[in-house]
């Protein structure tokens, strides 16, 4: 886990961060069925997007930057840096998008959840 946050690089870090609230939200939603979480939800999910798109977009430019001075290698090795950079590269958008996929989970839940209180509402 370790490396994985080495690999990712700086933006690992802030993808966390907003994931982390993104399903704390998600869940206090899923519990409470409370509406007016869905717009934090909502916002923080957008942000947390266009954190995963500028991380990765930052370390694609890193393995760019890298390969223009590696001209000195062989061809063979910078197949292999560039593959191995670009690995490195989807680090963020793996973490973040795995948040992402858990609070929309708890989202779903949550809004089945509150189908139901709506239905014993009617019915009641």
């Amino acid at each position: 886990m370790v490396d994985f946050f080495i690999e990712g690089g700086v933006g690992m870090y802030p993808v966390l961060v907003l994931g982390l609230v993104v399903c704390v939200a998600s869940l206090r939603y899923m519990v409470d069925v409370e509406p007016l979480r869905l717009r934090l939800v909502a916002v923080s999910g957008l942000a947390l997007l266009a954190l995963i798109a500028q991380a990765t977009t930052l370390n694609v430019a890193m393995v760019c930057k890298a390969l223009q001075h590696a001209s000195e290698l062989p061809n063979q090795f910078l197949v292999g840096t560039l593959f191995t950079g670009l690995k490195e590269s989807s680090r963020p958008a793996i973490l973040g998008l795995t948040l992402l996929s858990l609070a929309l989970i708890f989202l779903t839940i949550g809004a089945y959840r509150a189908g139901r209180k709506e239905l014993r509402g009617l019915r009641g």
